[in-house]
């Protein structure tokens, strides 16, 4: 497949709800920072075919998106999928993989593509196809920084976290008898920079389709953490070798990397009025 046809997957969450571990709340602060990446991305002559997934009951007119991206001679398609209950227990990560799955199942530019990109809502990556050869099944950013060893009397627990009914039951120990923290606490070596990758349909649904399942924040298991040991013995894959520019608002941290012209913040709030009018 050519790299321009390609689509671009943004996930994306205009009410964080219960979710756990997101500093920005306001639900049209975070629609704004939403449609600033989005707009820097229809902006972007790589990039033909956007997927805007959302799995939040906020109400907005994906019409209006549609209209916007065909004025940048982009297609764009809008799917609204349904939020797990499970994510304000075990946290954004499991919130972020259900989305996927579910847009694997609904989006007919993922189904009919045998690769996609994905980025976060509200971030923005320049010459983002560069990062890429597409020669591999799939090219993450490991976060070199993270990887560590892990102390001896906790690789015990690497069996449990390997399974969902593992981390389930460590989980409950913490959440329902209170065992400290130090004693159930993910032993984590090492992460995926889960915010943007390309990866190939297949191997997505082969590999990482469940992985979310095994995510407890509050345990320290987060989705970059379950990606990087699903991850860790795949040969087929390759590592982002420069680290890349990623532009916009973190919502777990509520800090912003980067500055969107002002042309393009000035037509984010617009849209964004226009999206969330009733």
């Amino acid at each position: 497949m050519h790299p321009g046809n390609t689509p671009l997957l943004i996930t994306a969450t205009l009410d964080a709800g219960r979710t756990p571990q997101v500093a920005l709340r306001n639900t049209q602060e975070r629609a704004i920072k939403h449609m600033e990446g989005l707009i820097a991305w229809l902006r972007d002559p790589a990039i033909h075919r956007i997927v805007f997934a959302k799995n939040c009951a906020t109400k907005l007119r994906p019409e209006v998106l549609i209209e916007v991206a065909k004025a940048h001679g982009k297609e764009l398609e809008f799917v609204q999928t349904t939020a797990s209950p499970r994510t304000s227990l075990q946290g954004k990560g499991y919130g972020e993989g259900d989305l996927i799955r579910q847009v694997l199942e609904q989006s007919e530019f993922v189904r009919s593509a045998d690769e996609f990109l994905k980025i976060t809502g509200k971030l923005y990556t320049p010459r983002v196809l560069e990062l890429f050869s597409g020669e591999s099944a799939g090219s993450f950013l490991l976060n070199s920084e993270a990887c560590t060893v892990a102390p001896s009397w906790r690789r015990h627990l690497l069996a449990l976290y390997q399974s969902e009914k593992g981390c389930s039951l460590l989980g409950f120990l913490r959440r329902t008898l209170h065992v400290p923290w130090a004693l159930v606490a993910a032993p984590v070596t090492g992460l995926i920079d889960t915010r943007l990758y390309r990866v190939r349909r297949s191997f997505y649904q082969a590999k990482l389709l469940n992985s979310y399942r095994r995510v407890h924040d509050s345990l320290g298991y987060t989705l970059e953490a379950v990606f990087h040991d699903d991850l860790y013995e795949q040969h087929v894959l390759s590592l982002i070798r420069e680290t890349p520019v990623i532009l916009g608002t973190s919502g777990t941290l509520g800090t912003t990397a980067g500055q969107y012209s002002l042309l393009i913040q000035k037509e984010a709030k617009n849209l964004a009025s226009r999206l969330l009018e009733k």
